[in-house]
C-alpha cells in the first residue's frame, strides 16, 4: 500500500515539472490554471513547512525498515523527497519555478474562452 501511495506522489511530482511545459505548448486554458494552483498550493505548503498530505499518509502506513526490499520504490523516495540536497534549496527552487510559472501567463498569455 505504501509503494502504491509513493507511485500516486511521484505522478503529482512529475505533474507538476512536465505539466509546465505542456501548458504553455496546448495552452489549454482550464489546465494552465489547475496546474499553476496545485503548484501554489505546494509552494504555499513548502514556505509554511506544513509536510505534504500524502507525506503524513505514507509515513503512517510505513511499518519496519523504509523499502527494505523493493528498487523502485527506493529510487521513487529519493527523487521525490531529494535526498542528500539541503531543504532551503528545495523550498527556493519550487519558489523560483512557482514565479516562472506564474509569469508565464504575461508573456504566454490565455487563449480567450470559446464562445
Amino acid at each position: 500500500m505504501v509503494e502504491f501511495l509513493l507511485g500516486i506522489h511521484f505522478i503529482i511530482v512529475l505533474y507538476l515539472v512536465i505539466g509546465f511545459p505542456v501548458a504553455l505548448y496546448f495552452n489549454h486554458r482550464l489546465f494552465r490554471i489547475i496546474h499553476t494552483a496545485s503548484l501554489a498550493a505546494v509552494s504555499l505548503l513548502m514556505v509554511l513547512g506544513v509536510p505534504c498530505p500524502l507525506t503524513i499518509w505514507e509515513e503512517m502506513l510505513r511499518q519496519g525498515p523504509v523499502y527494505e526490499g523493493s528498487f523502485i520504490a527506493s529510487w521513487l523516495n529519493r527523487i521525490i523527497y531529494l535526498e542528500g540536497v539541503d531543504p532551503t534549496h528545495v523550498v527556493y527552487g519550487d519558489i523560483a519555478f512557482a514565479l516562472l510559472v506564474a509569469s508565464s501567463f504575461f508573456w504566454r498569455p490565455l487563449r480567450p474562452p470559446k464562445v
